[in-house]
Formats: structure tokens, sequence, C-alpha cells
């Protein structure tokens, strides 16, 4: 789970989100450009406070800054390798192998899909969104298959047979009591045997 080691030849598959993608460069334009007319028409305004040029500037850069943040949510891709998933998310990217990998999901009433990993772990991946509808279902269907194809076996759990817990009870009667459960059995051997009565 981590950037080194990461795959170097070409992805069996990559996906990327194509609605929010499509959403966030026509945010991110009008930020922009809302931002350069408020920038340069700021400073024609008459409402008794006087703007300088370094204003504008700063009101300009601020829309620059805020259509980066908002073209962020454009920036998400899964490349699927032959020996596990890159991950990147708005922050951060991450390679998984396949044995770290269990499945696959998206859970009703998510956003995005997740990695299930061991001990209940789980991994955006905000590259299969909702918002993309048909698309996504396509995309998990494909990454599931390169799942099926390339990841090990899950593990095998193993239940107790019957053997096995007669030895694991036998083990447990054999070994010292500890002072609490000796009090305990004196107070039942107690309560057993009938006292005098009055």
């Amino acid at each position: 789970m981590s950037t080194e080691g990461k795959p170097t030849n070409k992805p069996l598959l990559v996906v990327r989100p194509r609605r929010i993608a499509i959403y966030a460069i026509i945010s991110a334009s009008m930020v922009i450009v809302a931002m350069v007319v408020v920038g340069v028409l700021l400073r024609n305004s008459n409402d008794g406070v006087s703007f300088e040029v370094s204003d504008q500037i700063g009101l300009i850069g601020l829309g620059i800054l805020i259509g980066i943040a908002i073209l962020m949510m454009a920036r998400p891709s899964l490349k699927v390798f032959e020996q596990g998933l890159l991950v990147r998310n708005i922050i951060g990217e991450n390679f998984y192998e396949w044995a770290l990998i269990y499945g696959i999901a998206f859970p009703q009433g998510a956003q995005w899909a997740l990695l299930r990993m061991p001990d209940d772990e789980t991994h955006p991946v905000m590259a299969i969104q909702l918002l993309d509808r048909g698309r996504a279902v396509g995309s998990l269907k494909a990454v599931r298959d390169l799942h099926q194809k390339y990841a090990p076996p899950p593990p095998k759990s193993t239940l107790p047979t019957e053997e096995s817990m007669k030895q694991l009870e036998q083990q447990e009667n054999n070994r010292p009591l500890g002072r609490l459960e000796i009090i305990d059995r004196v107070k039942a051997a107690k309560g057993k045997t009938p006292g005098p009565k009055s």
C-alpha cells in the first residue's frame, strides 16, 4: 500500500470519472472568469473605497486558486495492473497488491467504490463514482473481472473440527485454577450441600 514498487508497465485498464470532471471544468472556468471580470471591473467602482492594482491581482489570483481546488475533483483515477491497483484520489496515490484486496464493492448509498481489505479495512476508489451510472457499473465489472483473474484465492477460514474442540476442552480442564475460579467453586459447593436448618 505504497507508491514504492508500483508497476512501470502499461496498465491493463484505466478508469477516470467522467461527469464530475466535466462539472469540475465548467465550475472552475466559471469561478475563474467571474473573479477575473470582478477583478478587472473592481477599479472602476464608485463605492467610496479605493481599490489598487494589487487588490485586482489578489482577487484574480484567489479566483485561480479556487479554480485549481475545484479541478482537483477531476484528479481521481484507477489503473489496473497484473500486480495490483494504483488508486489516485483527490489527494494521494497508493498502490495495492492483489493479495491485499479481497474485493471491490459499491455499497448502497455510497458515492464511490471501495476496496475491501483484511481486518474490515476499506479504501475509497473515487475513480468509480455514482454520478457516472452505467459507466461506473461497467468499470466496476471490468475491475472485478481482472481481480478474479489476477488476485490469489481468498484465505480459507478453518472451522474447528470436533476432535480439535475436544483437545481444547481437555487443555482447559487440565490447566491450574485461578484464585477466583477456586473461590467460585467453593461457593458453589457450599450452596449445594445442605446446611443445618434453624
